[in-house]
């Protein structure tokens, strides 16, 4: 299950396809800006998903900033399960009796683009040292056992951070994470959106979605690294392959020497040889407004609303069933190459 909790965030990164300047959230309203998932929902999803058990995702937005999260943390204590959530790490002070309260099955992904100003060319002046100052206390308190979690790094490939990467990986192994997940950017060409809006338009216009949006929300992930920073990725990449690290070294997707290029540069082709995506079988992608979308990124695709509908029925939904099918029928969409889930739950 990944619970969108709210759109809200503190912060407005220069690579967030949501809220940069190109970001799809910015076509919306201040009232729908400010949206989060209701708690009656969020418990209604926990408490029919409580006989198995369903891994969390949350994020946003910053998932943190929903304006009821003691009370989350006071349900998912009440349903236990492991909880994962991508955070920029700045409210950890706020809500450490929340973290606390769930702590032996919450791991953390922090967002970290580097080291000092390489971190704040992406995500504003002075984020770094608060950043730093929050994870280095959750750092401590699973030292001296007082939170039991996973604390893990994602840090995305920038025109800043490319040639520092080592550096960074260095410091990151020093302060004792588990995890620094190297993130190359979701970068879509506008010939590849152009294309998804065909494919959308023929197959998928049925759903009758009203995102709200001045163009589909594929056209928002414009961020990207330039193509002349390609060598020295590489070259950071076989760095941080020369030697063995306390802390574990990936990337997302993990990518072979031959399918940087294309990834990079925004193509269609997907990496490590996937050719379906099981994630509409196995996930369900709730959005802060309650809708269900089958897939994760594209509020395009919603099945149906959990304000109106149980989770179990409309996991059975003929709307979620008919999109499974016709993903299966169609194979892959242009889209498709740059999403995570493809490469966490594809084949």
């Amino acid at each position: 299950m990944s619970l969108q909790l709210t759109y809200r965030c503190n912060l407005r990164c220069t690579h967030c396809y949501q809220w940069n300047e190109q970001g799809f959230f910015r076509d919306w309203s201040v009232e729908r800006q400010r949206t989060e998932l209701a708690l009656d929902v969020v418990e209604n999803v926990l408490r029919e998903t409580a006989p198995v058990r369903s891994k969390l995702f949350l994020w946003g937005g910053e998932p943190l900033m929903h304006s009821r999260f003691d009370e989350i943390s006071r349900l998912l204590e009440r349903y236990p399960r492991t909880v994962n959530m991508c955070t920029n790490g700045l409210l950890f002070q706020r809500h450490l009796d929340d973290l606390l309260r769930i702590n032996e099955n919450l791991n953390l992904l922090v967002s970290l683009d580097g080291l000092d100003d390489d971190h704040e060319a992406l995500r504003g002046k002075g984020t770094f040292a608060r950043t730093v100052q929050n994870l280095r206390l959750m750092l401590d308190m699973k030292r001296r056992g007082e939170f039991k979690g996973e604390i893990s790094v994602s840090c995305m490939v920038s025109h800043a951070t490319v040639d520092r990467m080592y550096e960074f990986m260095e410091w990151a192994e020093d302060i004792g994470v588990n995890t620094v997940y190297f993130q190359f950017p979701w970068y879509i060409s506008p010939q590849v959106a152009e294309a998804m809006d065909a494919v959308y338009e023929e197959a998928f216009s049925w759903l009758g979605t009203e995102t709200g949006t001045k163009r589909p929300t594929w056209h928002s992930y414009t961020y990207r690294l330039p193509e002349d920073r390609l060598p020295q990725l590489r070259e950071s990449m076989a760095r941080l392959a020369a030697r063995s690290w306390r802390s574990r070294v990936r990337y997302q997707p993990q990518l072979e020497a031959d399918e940087i290029e294309d990834f990079i540069r925004g193509t269609s082709r997907p990496a490590q040889g996937r050719n379906r995506c099981l994630a509409v079988t196995n996930r369900m992608e709730v959005h802060a407004d309650g809708n269900v979308s089958s897939c994760k990124f594209f509020p395009e695709f919603v099945v149906g609303n959990l304000y109106e509908t149980p989770v179990l029925e409309l996991w059975r939904s003929p709307s979620f069933t008919r999109v499974r099918g016709l993903l299966a029928e169609r194979g892959m969409m242009p889209v498709c190459s740059k999403c995570i889930l493809l490469y966490l739950n594809g084949v």
